[in-house]
C-alpha cells in the first residue's frame, strides 16, 4: 500500500512529531529494522537530514539517490520508493521536514528573488552544514520530548531552516530557482500513467500534479483518453473491478486489505462503493467464494 506522507507519519510510532502546522511540519524517524522499497506519496516538498545509516529515495522516473549522514535530499512532492538502510550497528535515524507551496513562496519573496525557474529536480543532495545541523539538534532537543510547541512555530521554524540552507551555499540565485523549480512537473503519458497507478490511493488532485497538468486540464485531457468518462468513475471502476477479482480468488485475504490493494484508503467508502456497484457486500463474496472452496 502507498503511504500518503506526511500524514501517515502522525500514526506511525517509529515517528515523532517535533511541530507541525497543517502539511508544515518537521518529524523525527528512528527506526531498528530496516525498510526496503517502500513506495510512499509526498503530499508537499520535503527535506531529510540523514542522521545516521542511510537513505535511498527513488522517484517515479526511475531517479535513484542515496544518502549518507551528513547530507540532505531535496524532494519535490510526488510518488517515491524509499528504503532506510541501517548501519551494521544501531539504527536507522533522519529528520524530515515539509513545506507547502505558499511557504516556499513566502520564503523567495523574503529573499527578493524574482529570477527564472530552474529546471525540475525531484532530488537533490546537499550539504548539511555546521548551521542546518545545530538547527535539526537542537530542534530535537527542544521539540522531541512530551511538549511539543505550539502549531503557529511550525512554519517559523521551516522558514528559519530555508534561510540558514540558504545562507550556507555559494551560489544563492540557482539554489533559489531550485525552490522556485518545485512547482515545475513535466506532462506524461496520462493513459500510460493512469493505468499503471490506478491501484494507488491517490486523490484526482494528485494524479493531475502527477501527469503535470492542471486539474481542469487533467480532466479534459482524461476524458479525451478515456472515451469520454471522468477521471472519478473511471477510478471508481476499475478499483472496484479489481477488489471483486481479489475477493474471488483469494479467499484467505481480508476485506480491509481488498480495500486498500485496489486503491481504497476508506474502507467504509469502500463497502459503500462496493454494494452499490455489484449489489452485494464485499464481505457477503467473500464468504460466498469461501463457502464454494469447501463445497
Amino acid at each position: 500500500m502507498v503511504s500518503i506522507l506526511p500524514q501517515t507519519l502522525y500514526e506511525d510510532s517509529a515517528m515523532q512529531k517535533l511541530f507541525a502546522d497543517g502539511l508544515s511540519c518537521g518529524v523525527y524517524k528512528k527506526l531498528s529494522e530496516p525498510v526496503i522499497g517502500k513506495e510512499g506519496y509526498l503530499s508537499a516538498h520535503a527535506i531529510t537530514m540523514v542522521l545516521q545509516g542511510k537513505l535511498r529515495i527513488e522517484d517515479a522516473d526511475g531517479h535513484l539517490q542515496e544518502i549518507q549522514p551528513g547530507k540532505m535530499v531535496l524532494v519535490q512532492k510526488g510518488l517515491y520508493t524509499v528504503s532506510d538502510i541501517l548501519p551494521r550497528s544501531g539504527c536507522f535515524e533522519a529528520l524530515m521536514f515539509f513545506f507547502e507551496a505558499e511557504l516556499i513562496q513566502d520564503f523567495l519573496e523574503s529573499v527578493g528573488f524574482d529570477g527564472a525557474k530552474g529546471k525540475s529536480m525531484p532530488l537533490t543532495v546537499l550539504e548539511v552544514s555546521e548551521e542546518t545541523r545545530f538547527f535539526a539538534d537542537s530542534n530535537l532537543r527542544l521539540y522531541g520530548g512530551q511538549t511539543p510547541p505550539n502549531r503557529r512555530l511550525a512554519k517559523m521554524k521551516l522558514f528559519e531552516l530555508l534561510h540558514l540552507i540558504y545562507a550556507g551555499v555559494k551560489e544563492k540565485d540557482p539554489f533559489a530557482a531550485l525552490l522556485a523549480s518545485l512547482g515545475n512537473k513535466e506532462r506524461k503519458s496520462l493513459k500510460e500513467f493512469m493505468l499503471a497507478n490506478c491501484h494507488k490511493p491517490l486523490a484526482i488532485e494528485d494524479y493531475a500534479y502527477l501527469t503535470g497538468r492542471s486539474v481542469s486540464t487533467f480532466t479534459r485531457d482524461f476524458k479525451a483518453r478515456f472515451d469520454g468518462v471522468s477521471p472519478k468513475q473511471w477510478l471508481i471502476e476499475q478499483r472496484l473491478e479489481k477488489a471483486r477479482d481479489l475477493l474471488q480468488t483469494n479467499v484467505t485475504q481480508s476485506v480491509t486489505e481488498a480495500a486498500w490493494e485496489s486503491g481504497y484508503a476508506n474502507v467504509p467508502h469502500f463497502i459503500k462503493n462496493f454494494h452499490k456497484r455489484y449489489g452485494i457486500t464485499p464481505k457477503q463474496l467473500l464468504i460466498e467464494h469461501r463457502m464454494k472452496r469447501m463445497v
